[in-house]
């Protein structure tokens, strides 16, 4: 019974590796073969491979920031509890001392400006949260456009050496090659309209809490929260 289990475990581990084929590589001797003007398309896609990758770097840092804008709303969201508790709390102190009614009135006030700006932080919350989101969609989407510009590196390579009939083209695979383009270029494209998702949400809890703060802001006392940039569409490719 052991020994059909082993045999059945070895079946399995060799079906799972047969599934990730290393990607297809070109043999990069064979462009030594090649003129400038054949080596043209291979060093732009070098290029724009290089540029995926400093695109990578930009929305890491995009993501770093995000999460410490999201730091500090947390921070603001607490003196905005801590303000409302206070509030409550004088409330019930002048009722105990029987203060007068424009006394009574005069903290309602307060308190109702304190319960906006409460509001308004959760809506930060909120929307600083998706921002989160949408930063790490980004950065998922950065790492796969790294991946498209490897296979189309990889692609033109193979195109180029096989113009130039360099032996070395003949063992690679051109399916295997256009596969992974393919591959790639899909995964990107999910991942774009994730982005696009992710950002739409965040649009709508941006124009919210705007209208809560401009709300709050009526009663307010001078504010000591950070302003927190709408969403944009800049792309994150380049």
């Amino acid at each position: 019974m052991r020994g059909i289990l082993i045999a059945v475990g070895s079946a399995l581990m060799a079906v799972a590796c047969s599934s990730q084929k290393p990607a297809a590589r070109v043999d990069d001797s064979g462009l030594s073969r090649l003129n400038e003007s054949q080596m043209e398309p291979v060093d732009d896609a070098r290029v724009e491979e290089g540029r995926a990758h400093d695109a990578v770097a930009r929305v890491r840092a995009n993501e770093a920031d995000a999460r410490a804008r999201l730091e500090v709303a947390r921070s603001e969201r607490t003196v905005a509890e801590a303000q409302l508790k206070r509030a409550l709390a004088e409330k019930d102190l002048r009722k105990k001392q029987y203060a007068s009614k424009d006394q009574i009135a005069e903290i309602d006030d307060e308190i109702a400006g304190a319960q906006d700006r409460l509001k308004a932080s959760d809506l930060k919350l909120q929307y600083l949260q998706q921002m989160v989101s949408v930063s790490e969609a980004e950065r998922k989407l950065a790492e796969a456009h790294v991946v498209t510009a490897q296979a189309l590196t990889e692609q033109s390579k193979y195109r180029a050496m096989k113009t130039a009939n360099a032996p070395q083209a003949g063992s690679v695979n051109p399916g295997d090659v256009d596969h992974r383009v393919a591959s790639a270029q899909a995964q990107e494209a999910n991942l774009l309209k994730e982005v696009s998702q992710r950002r739409s949400k965040a649009l709508d809890l941006h124009n919210r809490w705007q209208a809560a703060d401009t709300n709050a802001r009526r009663l307010a006392r001078p504010s000591t929260t950070t302003a927190v940039p709408p969403p944009t569409t800049e792309s994150t490719q380049r």
